[in-house]
């Protein structure tokens, strides 16, 4: 393969029913589960204040590093061999566990440690109470792989639906009884028990046993997944941590706060895709042509849901959050704008660490995220100098700065070109342009309250005339390529081939 399909070449069958449903409840879920999550922080977000929300920031810059370690990348493993034993499954989870435990203790032990180094003394009981729960979360990891592994995304998601919803009304609820910060324990906590207690149910185990043995042969992969991901992890999260350790706990509330905006469209999107699109590729590794049909469908798909949403976010930052945050977060509002587009980038070349993993590529990984780390440490590190805005601009700056390399790395590994994906980004950014040009025409124009309905109704419509006027075959083709996705046959299928860019 030399030169990979272009958007206007690329047709997209249907998907199959187990898959369609799979991508209908995987939506779903992650539909729930964050808008669960955002529901929460935005209300302790609005009872605590910025700086006693600082306290949760910096709980859950911890308990996301313990979530990693708990996995080792041993579900990525079981997901991506070819062969798994019910045997080998149930070693996996007793792994977990055991792994679990340890970090349970390290959790403990290192809590007051964690509390000096961020400069607060409320921390350390919450940590202590979070690490006697940390086993629970680690039940629930295994389950989830297997379910994962055999498209039965439906059953993984109305666990995550139900836990999200356990979870926040325990949060909230601890909330309004004047728990303060302690209310995320009581969110943390119900999340995991109820989510582990249901995919345990659903994969009817695995029943964990001590052949670890039968492990070996996952180490190799999940290894390359593991340090892939603690890279990740540092990279993504030496931003909250200098923001915390040298701003202090009430702008790293503010950038916390901030950051999630950024992680929305990601984990909303991004993660909705990914779930099918990892599986999906490694059983079509055999075949380059799917894997590069696949890769421009995702692209698109990705941007034509990211960009306009994030670029409206930008755009209206202010609005939105002194309407739902309050007055008090509004110094948060240059770091949403800043953040959302960083969020946009990161959403649409979300599918390449699927990529890369669907394909075996375990070293290419290990050694772009390096690459990550490295460019965004550096971003993060030269922003801090100019205050938490600065770190904003830093590390979404550095997300740019990786963006050739991840077009070389998919032209690598599927013959699809740079000008290809940027040509099916391109519709989504354009029209995008269209509806921030009129919401800032309209700035101009009208202030008050109802600015921001209005906007948002001005912007929606620029945007949509454009895709309509400048990009009518495109947004045909994605409207096709929606319903393949979930499992209904286009219409016009045979048009596929013939363009999907206007």
């Amino acid at each position: 393969m030399t030169g990979g399909p272009s958007p206007r070449a690329v047709a997209i069958p249907a998907a199959p029913p187990k898959t369609a449903r799979g991508v209908r409840w995987s939506f779903g879920a992650v539909l729930a589960r964050q808008g669960f999550q955002m529901l929460c922080a935005v209300v302790l977000a609005r009872i605590l204040g910025p700086q006693s929300y600082g306290v949760i920031a910096a709980a859950t810059v911890y308990i996301s590093l313990v979530a990693l370690l708990l996995d080792q990348g041993l579900s990525a493993a079981l997901v991506q061999r070819p062969d798994v034993t019910r045997r080998m499954a149930g070693a996996t989870a007793m792994l977990n566990i055991l792994v679990a435990v340890l970090l349970g203790v390290v959790t403990w032990w290192a809590a007051p440690w964690i509390a000096q180094f961020f400069g607060v003394a409320e921390l350390e009981p919450i940590l202590r109470l979070l690490a006697l729960a940390v086993p629970i979360k680690a039940l629930a990891i295994t389950p989830r792989a297997m379910l994962s592994r055999n498209l039965a995304l439906h059953r993984v998601g109305a666990a995550d639906i139900a836990a999200a919803a356990a979870g926040c009304a325990a949060g909230i609820g601890a909330a309004f009884a004047g728990a303060g910060p302690w209310s995320m324990v009581y969110q943390v906590v119900t999340t995991d028990l109820v989510c582990s207690a249901l995919l345990l149910a659903a994969s009817r185990g695995p029943v964990p046993n001590f052949a670890f043995r039968t492990v070996a042969p996952l180490f190799r992969f999940s290894f390359s997944v593991f340090a892939t991901d603690c890279l990740a992890y540092f990279s993504r999260n030496l931003d909250n941590i200098l923001v915390g350790r040298v701003l202090g706990v009430a702008a790293l509330s503010l950038y916390g706060m901030a950051y999630r905006i950024l992680v929305i469209p990601v984990q909303l999107i991004g993660q909705t895709v990914n779930r099918v699109m990892f599986p999906a590729f490694s059983r079509a590794a055999g075949s380059p042509e799917k894997v590069a049909a696949s890769l421009v469908a995702a692209t698109r798909l990705l941007a034509i849901s990211a960009v306009p949403l994030m670029i409206f976010v930008a755009c209206a930052a202010p609005e939105l959050v002194g309407l739902v945050l309050g007055p008090e977060w509004l110094p948060a509002a240059g770091l949403v704008s800043v953040l959302a587009i960083g969020g946009a980038r990161e959403t649409v070349f979300y599918v390449t660490p699927s990529l890369m993993k669907g394909l075996g590529q375990s070293g290419l990984i290990v050694r772009y995220e390096t690459l990550a780390a490295v460019v965004q440490v550096g971003g993060i590190v030269i922003g801090l100098q100019f205050g938490v805005f600065g770190v904003a601009v830093g590390y979404s700056a550095a997300g740019f700065i990786l963006t050739p390399v991840l077009l070389r790395i998919q032209y690598r590994l599927t013959g699809v070109t740079a000008t290809s994906q940027l040509t099916a980004i391109f519709p989504a950014v354009h029209a995008a342009a269209w509806g921030a040009a009129g919401y800032w025409a309209l700035s101009l124009a009208t202030v008050g309250p109802w600015h921001l309905f209005a906007g948002l109704a001005l912007y929606a419509a620029l945007t949509l005339a454009a895709l309509r006027v400048f990009h009518r075959r495109m947004l045909s083709g994605y409207l096709e390529q929606a319903r393949a996705l979930i499992g209904r046959p286009a219409r016009r299928q045979a048009q596929t081939t013939r363009g999907q860019n206007g």
